[in-house]
């Protein structure tokens, strides 16, 4: 064979060699040089960067229309504080917009709405802030019930009781007038409420900073329960008063400041002084006087009725 018939062969292979060690490596991806046996040259690995989340719309952006309302409040050590609340309107809105549950079994929802969850907690741990010692942990828990107590009462069946001068579209007509339990940011917004709404009210803020509560249900008022172990302030004069639930105790917190004597269709409360934990005395409630509380936890989970199974009776005749 001659050279001039050697060279083309020469030059075909080694362009088969440079595209299967660069070009084919290349293009999948392969390191240059190495077989794609799976072998990898020594020293640190390739790391494996993975993509950017995609970050999703929050329901209620911070950017949007909101409500912003003040608030004075007198604290535990006799000081007045202020502080400003914002809700966005369509945080408001959606909650003014759901019906509402007639069973007090779930009215926990309200309390504990996961929307609400990121404005209960700022508003908390500004009311309450940290504290590095331990003993100031029931002063900053009184400012929080203290605040609650000194928002306006307003009947549920008072128009003034809601911003837009109206009664919603989902109050619930009962055979004592109407009642409407609203979301924790619904009674920051009108900036009243009833006991209820005090008592739920309460119930998620406190559970923002990580108390166990319960509502206590009277026949004619509501409140709440705090779990707290072998409370008995050395100061109070009065006995406190708790009740026990799942072996545990808790401590009986008014919701509301007012005198219950005084309130009727069309009035307002008259104030008085905010009532410490456990003091059932100077409520001027007869029914908290009197009555043991249905408990209702605020994280509950309804279970079925009580139901039984029969066998199906084949029709006469029938195989």
């Amino acid at each position: 064979m001659e050279w001039k018939d050697v060279l083309p062969v020469l030059v075909g292979g080694l362009v088969i060699l440079v595209v299967a060690l660069v070009v084919k490596p290349a293009l999948l991806g392969e390191p240059i040089g190495f077989a794609s046996s799976g072998s990898v040259p020594a020293g640190d690995p390739p790391v494996y960067v993975p993509p950017a989340p995609v970050p999703t719309a929050t329901p209620f952006p911070d950017d949007g229309e909101a409500y912003t309302r003040s608030f004075r409040w007198t604290a535990i050590d006799g000081g007045v504080r202020t502080t400003e609340v914002r809700v966005p309107e369509a945080l408001f809105l959606t909650h003014r917009g759901t019906s509402r549950f007639s069973d007090y079994n779930s009215w926990g929802r309200y309390a504990l709405a996961d929307a609400d969850r990121p404005l209960l907690e700022d508003l908390a741990h500004r009311i309450a802030p940290p504290a590095a010692n331990p003993d100031e942990g029931y002063f900053r828990l009184m400012n929080l019930v203290f605040f609650v107590q000194q928002i306006p009462y307003d009947r549920d069946d008072n128009t003034t009781s809601y911003i837009e001068g109206v009664l919603p579209s989902h109050a619930m007509y009962v055979k004592d007038g109407v009642e409407y339990p609203k979301y924790s940011v619904e009674t920051l917004v009108d900036g009243r409420g009833d006991c209820e709404d005090a008592a739920i009210l309460m119930g998620g803020l406190l559970d923002a900073l990580g108390y166990d509560t319960v509502l206590l249900r009277y026949s004619d008022h509501m409140a709440l329960g705090i779990r707290m172990n072998e409370f008995n302030p050395y100061y109070a004069k009065y006995t406190p008063r708790h009740f026990m639930y799942g072996g545990q105790h808790y401590y009986y917190v008014e919701g509301t400041d007012f005198d219950w004597g005084n309130i009727s269709v069309g009035s307002t409360a008259i104030w008085g002084r905010p009532h410490p934990i456990g003091d059932t005395s100077g409520t001027g409630i007869p029914s908290v006087q009197s009555e043991t509380p249905q408990i209702i936890p605020l994280r509950y989970v309804p279970e079925p009725g009580e139901y039984q199974i029969r066998p199906v009776r084949l029709p006469a005749g029938g195989a």
